[in-house]
């Protein structure tokens, strides 16, 4: 137990120790989060929420460079961000707590510098949160979640959306999906970011997924004035 509240499995344990002399390296990080998420045939989701990871970490390197944020402790946090997915089990709101606990362990077992870890397991631990931030919660913490919403609305979770608007379901079913998501990301846009950067990178996210669901939303409603 700890001060996250989270127990972790004998297989988190071993996992650990496998990972004990590992380097502050991205690339050691990265193998980190792999074996801890745990890809198997029985468990694909979590391969996506690996690849996920990664996106998230590109994000945090265009970021960190166009904001002068420490470029390597933003990537790392990005990708420790859902490191404790499978921990958690199907109770998945609490995959932030887990992931920050999962992060402090290792980054301090690996002797990662404690100012920045501290921040780094903070954004981890908030990441989740939309518009119900801390008053204290810090650009770089932001920038954490601000780097997993942006691949939240990049085309590879649009292109899962759109399936979900269209498929087998009626013209009107179709819009009212399409305006739902057309709601969402409108609403995210206007969420508070940690820089000008995830927000532009955010926007053009959100307004090519709006485009998109317009031009479905225009097919449905022509469908209304098929001749019977």
């Amino acid at each position: 137990m700890d001060t996250f509240g989270t127990v972790l499995s004998e297989r988190a344990l071993k996992i650990f120790m496998r990972h004990a002399d590992d380097d502050k390296t991205i690339a050691s990080v990265r193998s980190f989060v792999y074996d801890m998420l745990g890809p198997t045939p029985d468990r694909g989701d979590m391969l996506y929420r690996y690849e996920h990871s990664l996106r998230a970490a590109e994000n945090a390197a265009v970021i960190a460079e166009a904001e002068g944020l420490p470029k390597d402790d933003l990537i790392i946090a990005c990708l420790l961000h859902d490191v404790g997915y499978r921990e958690c089990g199907d109770d998945f709101k609490r995959h932030p707590l887990f992931s920050a606990d999962i992060a402090k362990r290792y980054l301090e077992m690996i002797g990662y510098p404690q100012e920045p870890l501290r921040e780094m397991v903070r954004g981890i631990a908030l990441h989740a949160l939309t518009d119900t931030l801390p008053e204290d919660m810090t650009v770089f913490q932001m920038s954490v979640r601000d780097c997993d919403d942006i691949d939240r609305f990049d085309m590879i979770r649009t292109a899962m959306l759109l399936g979900d608007c269209v498929n087998e379901k009626t013209n009107q079913e179709i819009i009212a999906s399409c305006n739902q998501a057309i709601e969402v990301a409108n609403w995210i846009m206007s969420l508070p970011r940690g820089t000008r950067t995830a927000q532009d990178m955010i926007n053009k996210n959100c307004r090519r997924r709006i485009a998109l669901l317009r031009d479905i939303l225009a097919q449905a409603n022509k469908g209304f004035h098929y001749p019977c």
